[in-house]
């Protein structure tokens, strides 16, 4: 080899020496690379070993198997079905071999029913007691920041006794009653900012409230919080309020096996607690909803709101429940409604106007972006309730009224002019969901400069009456901006109840794509044809 090329290939090494000694550089070079090339410079690259193996050992989900065989050869148990265990006895330096590695973990996490996979990939319970019984005094897991658990652990569950440690700061599990765990958190409480339970329990024993309750104090960092309803009672909720860096308490549905007590708790607003909510999501299964809400002095962190009304509330009971809440939560951006109430009087009479006093106290919450109601009954509106909205709402950008059963045509007043107050009022808007009555003329017409604004994405009228497939498709070209094709009918929704109103909304769809491409067409063309305005 000439001294040229020489030269050249130690100066290549040089650089590639200098690359890999950059850490940050290493880091990102690493992160594109599959898992194999990781496994391959962590052997033979002493440069970049310890940042490889930490790419590779970062997040440990499907690989459990392979890291646990780190401690020893693993083989089918005796009993097939039960997984993978050790082939011989744990030895001390099986372990000092075995904490290098886990030195790299930070988040684990089980998607599946893990346990239930085969023999190849499974762990037997039995695995996990002989590591209990050898492990060393060191913490297994010293930099873990993260569990998750989407389904229960069964068999696997003395994996907990690895994973609490100081250093972990998100837990989400799946509920298992027996498993004792909100007592065995308690160790490590101060260091939890997200904790997530998972299932859907059918029942709560007086013990794990208990433990709950003792819990709550000594989470001093939580800053998210997701639990099942059943969890809650009002001694719970009240210690919960008292939370000072709480920004995200998600209280999910419970199991439909749960029958919700109409004397369950209330939710006290107290003046000075919650004083970090931005978010809350909370269920009341009572009848009188309004009841069991008390806000004592307006909440003005608080952001986003979803509540779910499962019982059979009537609509003075929603009417002052959202009085309240708008009065409570003036900063309010988000709110969601989920309601089982038919939208009807006594008189099972639908009444446009009667349905808007349950809407109008929101009015005042002036800075509402993202607004979302599911009913299981049409939701009567008229389009001057609709202007009153947009233009209450000007900083909409989600707009969504969604209902279970197709609409005839005395349970709306809606027509497609209420589609122009949103186009006129509300330029960030971005999603528009409703159900009109296009059947019936609209009252207002449209103008060259009404339209949606350029940011709009999706406008769907599913479940709306139709009307005239070509009125109805020009009427929505002209509102529609020229970025795709935003318009949807979802035709499942009607297709076993109407078919021939799903017919006539799927060429009002086709049409308007048509029309959309015609208009982009004309477009292109009227600018490549215009005269240049340039020099």
């Amino acid at each position: 080899m000439d001294p040229a090329t020489c030269s050249s290939r130690i100066s290549e090494r040089t650089a590639s020496a200098a690359v890999w000694a950059i850490p940050e550089l290493a880091s990102l070079i690493l992160s594109e690379c599959p898992q194999s090339t990781k496994a391959c410079l962590a052997r033979l690259n002493k440069l970049v070993s310890d940042l490889a193996l930490a790419s590779l050992y970062r997040v440990i989900d499907s690989i459990l198997h392979h890291l646990l065989a780190i401690l020893a050869p693993m083989e089918p148990y005796a009993e097939p079905e039960s997984g993978l265990t050790f082939v011989r006895p744990l030895e001390k330096s099986d372990w000092t071999r075995f904490l290098k590695y886990t030195a790299f973990v930070k988040e684990i996490s089980f998607f599946s029913m893990y346990w239930r996979h085969d023999a190849q990939t499974a762990i037997a319970p039995v695995t996990f007691s002989v590591m209990i019984a050898t492990r060393p005094v060191d913490t297994i897991f010293p930099v873990l920041e993260s569990f998750s658990a989407w389904h229960p652990l069964g068999p696997l569950h003395p994996l907990y006794q690895f994973i609490f440690q100081k250093r972990l700061t998100s837990l989400s599990v799946y509920w298992e009653p027996s498993l004792r765990l909100f007592q065995n958190m308690r160790a490590i409480a101060d260091s939890i900012q997200n904790l997530n339970i998972y299932g859907l329990p059918t029942s709560m024993d007086s013990l794990t409230s208990k433990e709950l309750l003792a819990l709550i104090p000594e989470l001093t960092s939580l800053v998210t919080l997701r639990l099942p309803s059943i969890f809650i009672n009002s001694d719970i909720f009240e210690m919960l309020s008292f939370q000072e860096h709480l920004e995200c308490l998600v209280i999910k549905p419970n199991s439909t096996e749960v029958a919700t007590p109409v004397t369950g708790y209330s939710f006290q607003f107290v003046e000075g607690r919650f004083p970090s909510l931005k978010e809350i999501s909370m269920e009341d299964g009572s009848d009188r909803p309004h009841k069991r809400l008390s806000i004592q002095t307006p909440n003005l962190t608080l952001e986003s709101l979803y509540a779910s009304l499962p019982g059979r509330v009537a609509l003075p009971s929603i009417r002052k429940y959202t009085i309240t809440l708008s009065a409570g939560f003036p900063s309010l951006q988000t709110l969601h409604l989920d309601v089982t109430t038919p939208f009807q009087d006594q008189a099972q009479v639908i009444d446009s106007f009667k349905t808007f006093t349950v809407f109008q106290p929101l009015l005042s919450l002036t800075q509402l972006r993202d607004f979302v109601i599911n009913s299981e009954s049409p939701i009567s509106l008229a389009d001057e309730h609709i202007e009153q909205m947009a233009q209450a709402w000007t900083h909409l950008m989600k707009f969504f009224i969604n209902c279970e059963t197709s609409y005839e045509s005395n349970e709306t007043a809606l027509t497609l002019s209420c589609l122009i107050s949103f186009a006129e009022h509300c330029p960030s808007l971005k999603y528009l969901t409703l159900v009109v009555d296009a059947s019936v003329d609209p009252p207002r017409p449209l103008t060259d400069s009404t339209s949606f604004s350029d940011s709009f994405c999706e406008l769907d009228l599913s479940g709306s009456l139709a009307g005239d497939t070509m009125a109805v498709s020009c009427y929505i070209v002209d509102l529609l901006p020229n970025n795709g094709y935003p318009f949807y009918y979802r035709s499942s929704y009607q297709a076993p109840i109407d078919p021939l109103r799903v017919q006539k909304w799927q060429d009002v769809s086709n049409t308007v794509l048509k029309m959309m491409a015609v208009r982009s067409r004309g477009v292109r063309r009227a600018l490549i044809q215009a005269p240049s305005t340039d020099g």
